[in-house]
């Protein structure tokens, strides 16, 4: 039951993202590619962590988020806002920096850790875009990757139970897709 859990948090994460890139494509949604690039590789930061640490679930979900963030980039490359900002090279050195820390210290919780505090930091300016600009962004993104975050939540507690690794980076983004949510 559990894997199923997270199979299917891991999905709507994904599905969740489909219509996100078809506005991109209509040109009703414009992601900050940047922004979107930089959470496609935190996202695969903490795939490799959650991996590296036995926890699927979360690993899945990260998978899951690095993949369909991926795609993003590339619809977003055409359709999207291809500014780059001082904040954009803070939070791609971020990334840099929370993957030297994971293989300097040979901890997957702190890539984690690492993983979130830059992905909120390259959060900010999508977040402040749905506050200034609610029209061009996509809600039913943002209520399906919360679910998916949820769910993947749920099937980790009881297979590994509350460690950094499984149930951190769900969490962290159930919270900034809640907030997104609530503008």
């Amino acid at each position: 039951m559990y894997t199923a859990l997270a199979i299917l948090g891991s999905l709507l994460a994904v599905a969740g993202t489909v219509p996100y890139i078809l506005e991109t494509i209509k040109r009703k949604a414009k992601p900050r590619v940047v922004s979107w690039f930089t959470w496609a590789l935190l996202t695969g930061l903490a795939a490799a962590a959650a991996f590296s640490d036995g926890q699927i679930s979360a690993g899945l979900f990260a998978l899951a988020g690095a993949l369909a963030t991926g795609t993003v980039v590339i619809v977003g490359w055409k359709y999207g806002d291809r500014r780059f900002t001082r904040l954009d090279i803070v939070c791609l050195a971020g990334v840099v920096a929370g993957l030297a820390l994971w293989l300097s210290f040979d901890s997957p919780a702190l890539a984690v850790w690492g993983a979130i505090v830059i992905d909120f930091i390259g959060f900010v300016p999508t977040y402040k875009h749905a506050w200034d600009k609610p029209k061009e962004e996509t809600p039913v993104f943002f209520a399906t990757v919360f679910a998916g975050g949820l769910l993947s939540t749920l099937a980790a507690v009881p297979v590994g139970g509350w460690t950094v690794t499984s149930v951190a980076y769900p969490l962290y983004v159930d919270l900034s897709m809640g907030l997104c949510l609530a503008v």
